[in-house]
């Protein structure tokens, strides 16, 4: 499950070390039982945040709706949010190519950028960590 990003940002990534995390369209699985798979957990939201300089970002896009639905949710609580409805100013056509065909056949792509909230104790986020639903 997701062997790589996470371990990564568990075992290698230093705190405070990385400025940026990109997470491009992650496999969203359609599947109902294949759904505890997604790689945007609250426990995965804590290694980004864990490795983030203060001030750093964490982009995220997809355009399976419900999985946006659910990171809009968990997000804000470890992270400012800031959704954009735009394309990123610079790649106007798309990062991506998954994105890229998400726009050419004319989906929906949901954007943001967030940055660890200022002031959250680390065992504070933790507690919410355990407290959040796991993507359904």
């Amino acid at each position: 499950m997701h062997q790589g990003l996470r371990e990564l940002l568990a075992d290698c990534v230093p705190p405070e070390s990385v400025a940026e995390i990109h997470c491009y369209h992650p496999q969203p699985y359609y599947h109902a039982a294949e759904v505890p798979k997604r790689l945007i957990t609250p426990e995965f939201l804590l290694l980004v945040r864990r490795a983030l300089i203060p001030g750093g970002q964490f982009f995220l896009q997809t355009d399976h709706p419900s999985y946006w639905r659910y990171m809009a949710q968990i997000v804000p609580v470890f992270f400012d949010l800031e959704e954009r409805r735009s394309c990123w100013p610079d790649a106007p056509k798309g990062r991506t190519r998954r994105e890229i065909i998400a726009l050419r056949r004319g989906l929906s792509v949901f954007r943001g950028v967030a940055r660890p909230k200022v002031g959250l104790e680390e065992a504070e986020a933790l507690a919410l960590a355990q407290s959040l639903p796991l993507p359904t």
